[in-house]
């Protein structure tokens, strides 16, 4: 299988822009992580106005001309906020009206999982930290429909945080030189990789010591395995021609999708993901992927479109025992017939 390295990319909800101190601490490979952490939990404050314990949203799917980071998505959006857990804090989820996909999940300042809550009710927040992020994620089934995106938008103003404390979180305090060194050391070590490593991301005691920070430099905000697996792959990069290919439906437990991006990582067309809710399906459960125009493909199903360079995510939700242990995998592509 034809695979890359991954783009380096925040997993969470925005790139992480860093307001440095005049003069600060030495960021080294011991603190790194509650470095990035801190500036990553800063910024989530900032978002939701200078508050604690208050989401801010993203309401819209990403529009091609402003999209923030490479390889976003339009399966879901998003809300954040940073939470003060001192002396109790909880999450309360609503009812949901039909069996769609969403998770809160929620970090500590040392980029440990605490939890990912998938059941309505109120779920107490565990943490071994102070402050902690809480990131909603709901699905998204079809990004160019405004009654789906409005519905979606009503359950993001459903989820609730009540929180005994909501002392601000104190202005990071790191120096910028040494910070910057080390994260682009690790997002050259990032690069090495083919896909996200299941041991990167996990609770406090299961996870990777010894590599875990590449993650964070590349992905902060990455959700554990057990929760998305990604799978990329790269295409011939003439986008002249049409390519197919047959895959197997990946197993799941929420749902499943196919994102084309161009060779720098930005998505190009509003037609560029097929998912579990749009495919269409083989009598033998297969579904046929055309990647090309539609002059070059004609009138194909599941056909996306592709420019010079093109590439494409797997985003699997829920991932299925299959998924999780790397036996699935992706068929090359070949020029179509």
């Amino acid at each position: 299988m034809k695979r890359f390295g991954i783009g380096i990319a925040s997993a969470a909800l925005v790139f992480i822009a860093c307001a440095w101190a005049a003069s600060g601490e030495k960021v080294t490979p011991e603190n790194y992580i509650r470095a990035e952490t801190d500036f990553a939990f800063a910024k989530f404050q900032k978002d939701a106005g200078g508050k604690v314990n208050e989401f801010f949203y993203i309401t819209e799917p990403t529009p091609l001309d402003k999209q923030p980071i490479i390889r976003m998505n339009r399966d879901t959006l998003y809300a954040g906020a940073l939470v003060d857990t001192e002396g109790g804090a909880t999450v309360t989820i609503p009812e949901f009206p039909d069996d769609r996909y969403f998770s809160v999940y929620v970090i500590d300042n040392d980029h440990y999982a605490v939890d990912v809550f998938h059941e309505p009710g109120t779920h107490k927040i565990d943490a071994d930290t102070k402050y902690v992020a809480v990131i909603q994620r709901i699905e998204l089934r079809d990004p160019n429909d405004a009654k789906d995106v409005a519905l979606v938008n009503k359950l993001q103003k459903g989820i609730k945080i009540n929180a005994s404390s909501s002392d601000p979180f104190p202005a990071p305090k790191w120096d910028k030189d040494s910070m910057l060194a080390l994260r682009q050391g690790y997002e050259k070590e990032f690069q090495q990789y083919e896909n996200f490593e299941p041991d990167w991301m996990g609770p406090r005691g299961e996870v990777n010591e010894k590599t875990r920070h590449i993650a964070v430099a590349g992905g902060w905000g990455l959700l554990p395995a057990k929760e998305a697996v990604y799978i990329n792959y790269t295409g011939p990069a003439d986008a002249s021609q049409c390519y197919m290919a047959n895959y197997r439906v990946p197993e799941n437990n929420a749902f499943w999708s196919i994102t084309v991006y161009g060779d720098d990582g930005f998505m190009k067309s509003d037609n560029n993901i097929v998912n579990d809710r749009n495919v269409k399906l083989n009598e033998d459960g297969t579904f046929d992927v055309f990647f090309g125009s539609k002059e070059a493909c004609g009138d194909k199903p599941n056909r996306l479109d592709i420019t010079d360079g093109w590439n494409f995510a797997m985003r699997v939700y829920r991932p299925g025992p299959s998924v999780l242990k790397g036996e699935y995998e992706l068929p090359e592509v070949a020029v179509a017939e």
